[in-house]
């Protein structure tokens, strides 16, 4: 059994170093009326990693983001050291040493990696009127090796994967000699080689006499690195306890308020309709080189492999995202290769992006016309171009009903949301389009547990009514519980093919690095 304080502070717990303390009183906060945060209370102490965990929803993103002057709280106080922290801005939060890695990468694509690490920051040279590039690009070198991240620091960071983007937020921490630094699911587009890296980081951070706050939805890394957790439901604090002190149950009943059953995925006792989705040979230098699969309707086919094994950029070459050199994509009996995107979508073609930050969601507009965004071709209209204001927000709020999406308004941007929420709000924009086929790339990225089973029980709920889905997925599990067949994706190519009983988390693993 764990122990457990409910709704408490953590005034018994001393500092494990002689570090600064950065403590959050009774902190509150509202967007359009709803409350977000209340009367929250949490204490980050020097030498420790204290994680929050709970719901997509429960406040943990919004109380960081309050943390480091992202937001204003409307009630409550910060303390850093002693000393209170009023209209505090993420600039200023910088500059004393407090830094938010954030969910989703923002780097300035067209800066250098290096002006990204020091933007706003950059050194001087001789004559103050300059920049010391040398200086620099030095040590942006040797910021980068501590997080393991080896690119060139000149090159343009918009070149840079996802996974490799986020490491330059975690280096950027360590480049401002920050002593509190929050990570906000920084390892949900890193592989487990990085993630475990980035982990060895914060361990030595830890020793170093660092304040961290993490969050995380994947169960394993918070019992592994976490030294405290607290669990926010609703906005509130609901629970606290030590490392060691909680069941995985246990933690997933607080979190979510009830006991959770995660089930396997049932077999199907129908036999998949026709082939909705052909792809021969298809290639895409030097990422996709000779892609060859099938998926067909009702079906629920799963891509397994390592970040940069080409997954992505094979559902890209698919999508119209990218222009194929070779092969063939099918969607029933039409050709579509090469489509451009609003093609593929008018023929039935969908794809749920990896990076919802900056290939899926419009963060500063309303939920509706995120949800809308595929199909105001289809929306009524008034005579002309001009749309039925009324109409398209009836679409937008059926389909945000059919997945569940929970807002207070659909008129709120749909930046407001939290990150589970968001995605959900882009399963109802593909869902809204009527597809033939989807594909979903890493669909539960930043999902709580909880949430997990939600998107899953929608996926298998399209393809009962016959919808072709493609699930591209880093986690293992994830494509046990859900997938009818597995292909095996390793340099750019299918290497393998799983189904039924044999889709195992040792199967996927050998096929996944290339072991036959």
């Amino acid at each position: 059994m764990w122990s457990v304080r409910v709704n408490s502070t953590d005034e018994a717990h001393e500092p494990k170093g002689s570090g600064l303390r950065y403590d959050a009183v009774d902190i509150s906060k509202k967007f359009s009326g709803v409350e977000v945060l209340k009367s929250v209370s949490v204490q980050f102490h020097a030498g420790e990693i204290h994680t929050l965990v709970g719901e997509n929803g429960a406040g943990k993103s919004t109380l960081l983001k309050v943390m480091a002057g992202v937001y204003s709280p409307d009630g409550g106080s910060l303390s850093l050291g002693g000393v209170p922290q009023r209209g505090l801005t993420p600039r200023e939060a910088q500059s004393r040493g407090i830094y938010l890695v954030p969910q989703e990468p923002r780097l300035m694509p067209d800066l250098s990696v290096a002006e990204n690490l020091y933007v706003g920051a950059l050194p001087k040279g001789r004559l103050l009127v300059n920049v010391d590039w040398r200086k620099v690009y030095a040590s942006a070198d040797a910021v980068f090796s501590r997080v393991g991240l080896k690119v060139n620091p000149r090159m343009a960071a918009g070149r840079l994967s996802i996974a490799q983007q986020q490491l330059v937020e975690c280096a950027r921490a360590l480049a401002h000699d920050c002593r509190v630094i929050f990570f906000d699911e920084p390892t949900s587009p890193l592989t487990a080689h990085d993630s475990e890296r980035l982990f060895e980081l914060m361990n030595d951070l830890r020793e170093q006499d660092l304040a961290l706050g993490f969050i995380s939805h994947r169960l394993d890394e918070v019992d592994e690195v976490s030294d405290r957790i607290t669990v926010l439901r609703d906005g509130g604090v609901v629970a606290e306890a030590e490392r060691g002190e909680l069941t995985r149950q246990e933690l997933v009943g607080a979190m979510v308020g009830r006991s959770l059953a995660v089930t396997q995925r049932a077999q199907h006792a129908e036999t998949p309709g026709e082939v909705a989705l052909d792809v021969q040979a298809l290639s895409c230098p030097p990422e996709v080189n000779g892609f060859t699969l099938q998926v067909r309707s009702g079906e629920i086919v799963g891509l397994a492999g390592l970040v940069g094994s080409g997954r992505t950029e094979f559902a890209e070459a698919v999508f119209g995202l990218r222009s194929p050199t070779a092969g063939r994509v099918k969607l029933g009996e039409r050709d579509i290769t090469a489509r451009s995107p609003r093609g593929c979508i008018d023929a039935g073609l969908v794809y749920l992006a990896e990076d919802r930050g900056r290939n899926g969601v419009f963060a500063d507009v309303d939920i509706a016309r995120n949800v809308t965004a595929a199909t105001i071709g289809r929306l009524p209209k008034w005579i002309g171009t001009f749309l039925r204001p009324r109409q398209e927000q009836l679409v937008a709020q059926q389909a945000a009903q059919q997945m569940d999406v929970r807002a207070a308004s659909m008129e709120l941007p749909i930046k407001a949301l939290s990150g589970g929420n968001q995605q959900r709000a882009l399963l109802a924009r593909w869902v809204a389009a009527a597809p033939k086929v989807a594909i979903f790339d890493e669909p539960t990225r930043g999902v709580d547990v909880g949430a997990k089973e939600g998107i899953y029980e929608i996926i298998e709920s399209l393809t009962r009514n016959g919808l072709a889905a493609l699930v591209i997925s880093s986690e293992l599990e994830e494509l046990v519980r859900l997938c009818d067949r597995v292909y095996a994706v390793y340099e750019g190519r299918v290497v393998g093919e799983v189904t039924g009983d044999d889709i195992t988390l040792e199967n996927l693993g050998h096929l996944a690095v290339g072991a036959q």
